[in-house]
């Protein structure tokens, strides 16, 4: 379940604040952070406000990403100005400190990432696995001089297999996307599922990435079935809880 305050923080390293929100968030009326869905301008201002006082961040410089399920990464460096929204990517990475790196999602996987210098997130539901959104963002992190050895990725809430009904093809796919794991699997009703958070456990470790966590309270409570998350199959018109991550000092870790 989320934390009493509905913000779990997640160690990634003394100069790396991180962490995901959940579905309440103590003395606020609505937690949604996603302004895509219908909502009340002052309320979602209300939750990001109450967000950033939890996390010592600005909201005013949070990098949202507006995702597409797929696989494209942005690299946020000094010439992106502060705050601004990564459009059409489902991960992004930077080196500058005091850049808070924002995922949101209620179902898809979001993960946070921290190597020696840099940080990163991703989103990744069955097309951004299909797509391979996790070599993605490893790939991008590698690119701005992190060795894959130092990579450490805290694995979010996400739908679990037992409610995540797909069909054949889907689940087929996502079984490609990681040869030799049971990522197929069923529902609690017996209707055809994927493991989403095995499945890109398994691919990040096809790709030398060892260090591999689950934030608190996120195996647990499935977003659908459980508690404590938003969650799009269970509420079409749910809101977005948040992965975030910034790197706090220039100073190597």
């Amino acid at each position: 379940m989320a934390a009493a305050d509905g913000v779990h923080a997640v160690d990634l390293g003394a100069d790396v604040g991180a962490w995901f929100t959940g579905s309440t968030l103590h003395g606020v009326d609505d937690a949604n952070l996603a302004h895509h869905r219908p909502h009340v301008p002052a309320r979602l201002a209300a939750a990001r406000d109450a967000v950033g006082r939890r996390t010592g961040t600005d909201p005013a410089a949070w990098h949202l990403l507006r995702q597409v399920h797929g696989a494209a990464v942005a690299t946020v460096d000094g010439e992106v100005p502060r705050g601004a929204e990564l459009r059409d990517v489902d991960a992004a990475v930077t080196v500058e400190h005091d850049r808070p790196l924002v995922v949101l999602a209620a179902d898809c996987l979001p993960l946070l990432v921290a190597g020696r210098r840099a940080v990163g997130v991703a989103h990744a539901g069955w097309r951004g696995v299909v797509a391979d959104v996790a070599g993605a963002v490893v790939t991008a992190l590698t690119s701005l001089g992190e060795s894959v050895a130092d990579l450490t990725v805290v694995l979010g809430p996400t739908i679990g297999a037992c409610c995540y009904a797909v069909g054949a093809d889907v689940a087929d796919a996502v079984a490609d996307a990681a040869p030799g794991a049971p990522v197929r699997t069923r529902t609690r009703d017996g209707r055809s599922s994927v493991d989403l958070r095995l499945a890109v456990r398994t691919r990040l470790a096809t790709l030398g990435v060892t260090r591999v966590t689950d934030g608190p309270g996120t195996t647990a409570h499935c977003t659908a079935c459980g508690s404590g998350w938003f969650s799009h199959r269970r509420d079409p018109a749910a809101g977005r809880h948040a992965g975030l991550v910034v790197r706090t000092t220039t100073a190597d870790r």
